[in-house]
């Protein structure tokens, strides 16, 4: 035999191996691996409303630009919420902040940034990084604060209120009253 022909045999076994090894690799059983997605612990969720109503009457309505949900953390964080409270089902006050965390579990808010409350009765607040807690139903700040009602302000660092402003504590307080109004 001469080299051409070792060559060509060479290559016909070649070619003929490769192919038997395709042939019986295809013919193998081969457990198919789906994998499942994980769980999201996080969801978002734009321009929405979030009605609360206790004994069938209002009792708060919130709605906000957009949240981000973290269910692991049990954490809602909001942007540009706005917060309307009732009480009998009657409106009471308007919390708007630039953003939001609500805690899931206990319904607590914690407002950040520049942050306003303005009730039924004209009075306003401003402050920044509000609180609210659920459970006592409050709003406070350790921050300054400034609250115009009646044709006084009210300067002052730090307060804690109902969400009414009825029952209002301002910590380190200035006043000053306008006489003209």
């Amino acid at each position: 035999m001469n080299k051409l022909q070792i060559t060509i045999k060479f290559i016909v076994l070649f070619v003929f191996a490769a192919f038997l090894s395709v042939s019986f690799s295809s013919c193998k059983t081969e457990k198919t691996v789906i994998e499942e997605t994980p769980p999201m612990s996080e969801q978002a969720v734009e321009k929405f409303t979030i009605t609360e109503t206790e004994y069938g009457k209002l009792k708060m309505v919130l709605e906000s630009e957009a949240a981000l949900i973290n269910e692991d953390k049990k954490r809602a964080y909001l942007k540009l919420p706005r917060v309307k409270f009732y009480k009998d089902g009657n409106y009471v006050s308007t919390l708007v902040t630039e953003s939001a965390e609500i805690n899931l579990e206990t319904y607590d808010v914690s407002g950040k940034g520049k942050c306003t409350v303005d009730t039924a009765n004209n009075e306003h607040l401003q402050t920044t990084d509000l609180q609210y807690n659920a459970k006592k139903d409050i709003v406070y700040s350790k921050n300054n604060v400034k609250m115009t009602r009646n044709g006084e302000t009210i300067y002052g660092k730090g307060f804690e209120a109902d969400t009414k402003l009825e029952k209002i504590v301002i910590k380190k307080q200035k006043v000053i009253l306008d006489k003209g109004l």
